[in-house]
């Protein structure tokens, strides 16, 4: 087992910048990470950290209100056997963004919270420990004011993760639980919060089959009961996510093509004061597919498309349908010795072509990732 887990380190940290990239990179891919070895894989597999230490990345500019203040940041290094990692509005937080969401419309002065809140930056540890590596993440958010003299209006939210990833005889398994609180209070207003809680386990198995293929189920659980303030409707989340992908690296290149099914599943109950409770479930399906190819030392061209149909029903006769979306993406890589430049590239591109053909003033990238390699 040792063995096993120390030549996946290995073929990991040999190729350890085709990883890197973040969301610019496994959106360009099809949009499912999970399917891939990437750096947001440790965001719900915090046991993957240990393979990605030594690095310095930043996302400088994502669309506005996906994260405070629009920007990703973060810093991991590796001594030994051990990896820390420390991070600034990296996603994945279920607490921080379900306590967000519940101030806007909280009452009293508790909204002017919604955008002032902040998560500290988020703290990573990772250990191997024989044929396994152990993970954990904490991430605090917080903000308050004092809109009357002594009356403290308030909110806070405790993100912890958990995880392992461990070498086995049917490939590498990756399990991850993330457990949350999240309260809000309003002294002036007499405003307190109830619920609030909730836990999200994932796992995913790497199952090599053949030269360069692996076989990729994953699963996701999680339960949601959203922070609401007391004597209001009470809203819960059960859901499960699962699916099966496939990724192959072949050639001298190491082109890389993925591919796969997610299926996801959310029953939600709202629970009145009085009266009866509505129950609405959405079912989406999703399939995706991506390719990504060195093009020579310098530039990787990558591209992707994920295909998608939800079904609603429920007592909300309002919500009920079925939907169908489709949308793709594509991108670069720029490499320069340690530094590595990604972008997820406009798809205006492909209808009025660059600036300096077109005229146009817009942005040619929405997502660009830079990454210095440490070691």
């Amino acid at each position: 087992m040792r063995k096993c887990l120390a030549t996946a380190m290995v073929l990991v940290l040999t190729a350890v910048s085709v990883g890197f990239g973040a969301s610019a990179r496994w959106n360009a891919l099809g949009g499912e990470h999970r399917f891939i070895l990437d750096t947001s894989n440790y965001a719900i597999y915090p046991g993957r950290m240990y393979q990605f230490a030594d690095a310095l990345w930043i996302i400088p500019n994502i669309p506005a209100g996906v994260v405070p203040d629009n920007m990703m940041s973060g810093l991991l290094v590796k001594r030994g056997d051990m990896a820390w990692a420390i991070h600034y509005n990296m996603p994945g937080p279920v607490g921080f963004s379900a306590l967000r969401g519940a101030l806007a419309g909280a009452g009293g002065n508790l909204p002017a919270l919604a955008n002032r809140i902040r998560a500290f930056p988020d703290l990573f540890l990772a250990k191997k420990m024989g044929d396994m590596v152990i993970g954990g993440r904490l991430v605090l958010g917080l903000a308050s004011s004092e809109p009357v003299k002594d009356k403290v209006a308030k909110a806070t939210s405790v993100d912890v993760g958990l995880g392992v990833t461990k070498c086995m005889a049917l490939g590498d398994l990756d399990v991850g639980l993330r457990l949350f609180k999240a309260s809000f209070s309003d002294e002036a207003a007499n405003i307190d919060s109830k619920n609030g809680i909730g836990l999200n386990l994932d796992a995913r198995l790497m199952m090599p089959r053949g030269e360069g293929t692996k076989l990729v189920p994953v699963l996701g659980l999680r339960y949601l009961s959203e922070p609401v303030v007391s004597g209001a409707a009470e809203v819960s989340h059960v859901g499960v996510n699962f699916g099966l992908g496939f990724n192959r690296t072949t050639g001298p290149k190491k082109a890389l093509l993925v591919s796969g099914v997610v299926c996801d599943v959310d029953m939600e109950t709202t629970s009145p004061p009085a009266g009866a409770e509505v129950k609405v479930t959405t079912a989406t399906l999703s399939y995706l597919g991506g390719y990504e190819r060195k093009l020579n030392s310098w530039l990787t061209a990558r591209g992707g498309a994920r295909a998608t149909m939800t079904v609603v029903t429920g007592d909300d006769p309002a919500r009920n349908g079925i939907t169908g979306n489709f949308f793709y993406n594509f991108g670069i890589r720029v490499a320069y010795k340690k530094v590595l430049v990604d972008m997820l590239l406009s798809r205006a591109l492909l209808h009025r072509g660059p600036y300096i053909i077109s005229g146009s003033g817009a942005n040619m990238a929405t997502n660009v990732c830079l990454t210095y390699l440490l070691h």
